[in-house]
């Protein structure tokens, strides 16, 4: 049942998509017609709804995929088909330990989010606190009770509890100045994976993985 402060989907007839936090004041309005938000709370996901000029929209559950396509931002993210093969190849499960560093605008921070449950969390890392409090709001729309701790700080400065992750992912400009301080944040046999844009990353950071890391 659909309740005032949940997220829904409205797929119009012409297949466009919105993202609505549904409340008890207010309507959506589209050139279709309107539907007042009053009407969809107590009704279920999936019900097709007549718009005030009986045109027709349902009302749809979110996916993951929806919230991360429709996410606020202010930066490059990452998108649904890497965030599933970087799921897949990290090994995330409901309770793992992930440091992030690099939050961004929080898409993949989204997406881990989505996945754990009360016994996981997430510690995430970016000196841009503007992105802090945007990923901040974007996580809260798909799990408001993951335990995801958001640190305004360059990692280069924080402290990592050793040998306490599960899991680390890294997407900042130059990844090899933490290398060290993620291979001793991990647990043994634990994993990590970058984001790189260029060959010329890509090529730099590989040396200083050797000796650390085994499965590259």
């Amino acid at each position: 049942m659909i309740k005032e402060g949940d997220y829904a989907l409205f797929f119009d007839e012409r297949g466009k998509k919105r993202l609505i936090k549904i409340r008890r004041e207010g309507r959506f309005q589209s050139d279709l017609g309107y539907i007042e938000y009053k009407d969809v709370i107590g009704r279920y996901y999936g019900e097709r709804f007549e718009t005030s000029k009986n045109r027709f929209i349902w009302v749809l559950k979110p996916s993951l995929y929806d919230f991360i396509m429709k996410i606020k931002r202010r930066t490059q993210i990452v998108y649904p088909k890497d965030i599933g093969y970087i799921i897949v190849k990290l090994g995330v499960k409901h309770n793992s330990k992930i440091l992030e560093i690099g939050t961004g605008s929080g898409a993949l921070t989204t997406a881990f989010a989505w996945i754990l449950s009360k016994e996981g969390l997430i510690d995430t890392f970016d000196k841009r606190c503007e992105f802090i409090e945007l990923a901040k709001e974007n996580v809260s729309k798909v799990n408001p009770e993951a335990k995801v701790n958001f640190h305004c700080i360059d990692a280069l400065k924080a402290d990592f509890k050793n040998e306490y992750y599960d899991i680390a992912f890294v997407d900042i400009d130059s990844p090899w100045n933490v290398v060290d301080r993620v291979y001793n944040a991990l647990k043994p046999s634990g994993r990590v994976g970058f984001v790189l844009p260029t060959y010329n990353q890509v090529e730099k950071l590989l040396p200083y993985l050797d000796n650390k890391f085994i499965d590259l």
